[in-house]
Parts: C-alpha cells; sequence; structure tokens
C-alpha cells in the first residue's frame, strides 16, 4: 500500500496569504524521513507575489536556516486538461545561496505546485531536524489561499509509522 511506503502529512489548511504577513506550515521532525515531497494548492491568488521559503531548525516551530529546493508548477489551472503535468523543475538556488521563490501570484492561481527538498540539505551538524514551509508577503498586498501536503520518504517502512509532527 502506498501509505506503508510513504508518510502523508497535512501540513496546511487553507494558509492565508493576505495581509503582508508571514505564514508557516506546520514543521516536520525529519529525523526519520530521507525526502519531502510538498503539494500546494494555491487559490485565490492576486497580482503580488508571495515569496516561498524552506527552512531547517532545531526546534519545533523555528526558522534557522533558508534550504535549497526544487519546484515545478501544474500545467494548468485544477480540474482543467493538463493540470496534473508538471512544468519544467526549477531551483531556488542563486549563486549556491537559497533564496525566496516568488512568483505565486495570480499567473498560478487554482494551480498545484511541488516542492522537493532532502534532508541531507539540513544544518543536521548543528541539531536542525525540523523542516518548514514558509510564505512571505514582502509588498503587504498579496491575496490567496494555501492548502499543503507533505509526502515523506521513511527510513523505516510501515503501515502505522510514528508522526512527523510535534
Amino acid at each position: 500500500m502506498f501509505s506503508e511506503k510513504l508518510k502523508i502529512v497535512p501540513v496546511m489548511n487553507y494558509g492565508n496569504l493576505d495581509a503582508g504577513e508571514t505564514l508557516y506550515a506546520d514543521s516536520i521532525n525529519m529525523a526519520n524521513f530521507h525526502k519531502a515531497t510538498f503539494i500546494l494548492q494555491f487559490i485565490g491568488l492576486g497580482t503580488a507575489d508571495t515569496c516561498i521559503w524552506m527552512y531547517s531548525g532545531a526546534t519545533d516551530a523555528s526558522y534557522s536556516s533558508a534550504l535549497p529546493f526544487k519546484y515545478a508548477y501544474g500545467g494548468a489551472a485544477t480540474g482543467s486538461a493538463n493540470c496534473d503535468k508538471l512544468g519544467a523543475w526549477s531551483s531556488n538556488l542563486s549563486g549556491g545561496i537559497p533564496i525566496a521563490v516568488s512568483p505565486a501570484n495570480a499567473t498560478y492561481t487554482n494551480s498545484m505546485m511541488v516542492i522537493e527538498v532532502n534532508a541531507d540539505d539540513m544544518d543536521i551538524a548543528n541539531g536542525e531536524k525540523w523542516l518548514s514551509l514558509g510564505f512571505l508577503d514582502t509588498l503587504t498586498n498579496a491575496a490567496g489561499r494555501v492548502v499543503a501536503f507533505a509526502i515523506l520518504e521513511p527510513r523505516y517502512t510501515g503501515n502505522r509509522s510514528a508522526s512527523a509532527l510535534a
């Protein structure tokens, strides 16, 4: 079964991207996982960008180190033909430094985004085993909602694996 090979974790239920605030999904303890794939669904995005970040931290809800990740958008609005065909993969690295991804605007409203993060990129040497997805409205006028799930690749599989949430 799919759920015995991979862990499905709901991390954000209809997050509000309005009002110029920083919004974080639930942090995931990656100690027992190799990789995280986030599935985001954007709803009603406005024209302003919402910056997307991935962080590691030593505790739940700590955001110490920006992380590299790969991402791709669905080919069309959800419910349309080709919505399940991902576009080309991109990276949030610039000169080897992780930066925010900011094309989450009206172009991608009602679309899916897939983000992949490897646990090896986290600062494990400093005890950073918690992974967090963050959204930042740098222009204070972004609008929209987001729903997010993470699919984790466990180090040890099983049908009743331990929770990855605090």
